[in-house]
């Protein structure tokens, strides 16, 4: 496991308007009414009641490798 740091809520939301994460693409599909509305309710989920800051999270990845039989 491997943690993210982020420095504050800024640095935390910045991906989703960029390429960087993965739910950046459906951000994108919103209009500037809806993405106002869903970064105002996860800056209150990264706060959760304390002031901004400095947070770390756990980044947990899943992946599979297979092989097809021969």
């Amino acid at each position: 496991m491997t943690r993210m740091e982020f420095a504050s809520f800024e640095d935390y939301w910045a991906p989703y308007l960029g390429r960087q994460a993965g739910a950046a693409s459906y951000v994108a599909t919103l209009s500037e009414e809806q993405r106002t509305k869903l970064r105002n309710h996860v800056r209150l989920a990264y706060l959760d009641g304390e002031v901004d800051g400095p947070r770390s999270y756990a980044a947990i990845a899943w992946a599979v490798k297979g092989t097809v039989p021969g």
